[in-house]
């Protein structure tokens, strides 16, 4: 641990227990490039060895927990954060995502220098869905400790107005919305770009997600299913990893579809898949603000998502820039991708004007909305 604590610098601390170069990891890595170091020491603090140095470019102190479960951290997380609450500088303790929230509270408990800021990243909804009845529990438990602990924090932000209105109903607390910072590539330049093997002249579909339940890529390849019967040179491209991989792959095989899904589970930075892509699909049945629409709209892909909570109908503007199905319905998706193919003009319209909108998610708006918080006198 650094010793140096008493400097007139603020402290950020970050706890981030597990860190995969997703939409979480870039969000952190846009406010802590686009803070100066003149002011600020960062601290990161993970339980895995975390994938976000990639996307760094301040000096930042990392510290690994050698815990396997967020829970199991507590304690070890209480004794880091007490070498922080002896320092004169300001301390702000940044948490990311319920379940690692929950842990932040219980470990930081009466340290009066330390000011806690709560992040969610996904809209409170996702507590709703669970694979079998002990994730269900799990997650009931997680909505009761919420609404007990989450009190105690400083500052609560999330990431879409949807989810900070829903979520200050659940805890009954002022919960503040920070957009992400989403319309730059600084961050997706610091990976390498996966160079694309020539595809021959197909309709391309995109999808960049983690492999998992929440993005549902199961019902776009339902989709598939019916409209590669119209669309015989149709291609669906499914950029991601996660557990859920081999489940999809399977899908794929026993429907038939190994000619029409190319799956890439190496990919850092899609950048040339968005170019290449005919139409960007959001298939996810929960989200905070989703990233990727903000990429695929900033790289001038059409967009079909999901009417999910929350997020898509904010960077869409309700459907002023793309279309919405209802999520998890595979019939209404594939009469709205079939709908795209024979009038590709129509979406392509809806974008033609989109880039005073995709102001709203530059880092600079992003940093000054944080930059507020850590600046408050009473801070």
């Amino acid at each position: 641990m650094n010793n140096h604590l008493n400097a007139k610098k603020i402290n950020l601390i970050i706890f981030h227990p597990f860190s995969f170069l997703g939409g979480a990891d870039r969000s952190i890595a846009r406010l802590i490039n686009g803070l100066s170091a003149k002011k600020y020491r960062f601290f990161f603090i993970s339980l895995n060895k975390p994938s976000i140095k990639k996307l760094i470019n301040q000096k930042v102190e990392f510290i690994t927990i050698n815990s396997k479960k967020t829970i199991f951290s507590i304690f070890k997380l209480r004794k880091i954060l007490k070498n922080f609450n002896t320092s004169q500088s300001k301390n702000f303790f940044l948490s990311n995502q319920n379940f690692a929230n929950i842990v932040s509270i219980l470990s930081s408990t009466n340290l009066k220098r330390i000011k806690t800021i709560l992040i969610e990243r996904n809209h409170i909804s996702e507590l709703n869905y669970g694979d079998n009845i002990f994730i269900l529990l799990k997650n009931k438990i997680i909505l009761i400790l919420m609404s007990i602990l989450y009190k105690f924090a400083d500052y609560i932000i999330t990431n879409s107005f949807e989810s900070s209105y829903d979520l200050s109903r659940h805890i009954k607390k002022k919960v503040i919305t920070i957009q992400n910072a989403s319309n730059e590539k600084n961050i997706l330049k610091k990976l390498k770009i996966k160079k694309i093997k020539k595809i021959k002249k197909k309709f391309i579909i995109l999808n960049v997600g983690f492999f998992e339940n929440q993005k549902d890529q199961i019902t776009l390849l339902k989709s598939l299913k019916y409209l590669k019967k119209k669309i015989p040179n149709i291609l669906l491209i499914l950029i991601g990893k996660g557990s859920l991989k081999e489940e999809l792959k399977l899908f794929v095989k026993n429907n038939n579809l190994q000619k029409n899904v190319k799956i890439f589970d190496n990919v850092n930075n899609p950048e040339n898949f968005y170019k290449l892509a005919d139409l960007f699909v959001l298939s996810s049945i929960y989200e905070g603000f989703p990233n990727v629409l903000v990429e695929a709209l900033s790289s001038g892909c059409p967009i079909i998502s999901s009417n999910c909570k929350s997020g898509p109908r904010e960077i869409l503007a309700n459907g002023k820039y793309g279309d919405f199905f209802n999520m998890k319905d595979d019939v209404q998706l594939t009469k709205k991708i079939f709908a795209h193919f024979t009038n590709p003009k129509r979406l392509k319209k809806k974008i033609s004007n989109v880039n005073n909108h995709l102001s709203k998610f530059e880092t600079k708006r992003y940093i000054t909305s944080y930059e507020k918080i850590f600046n408050k006198k009473n801070a």
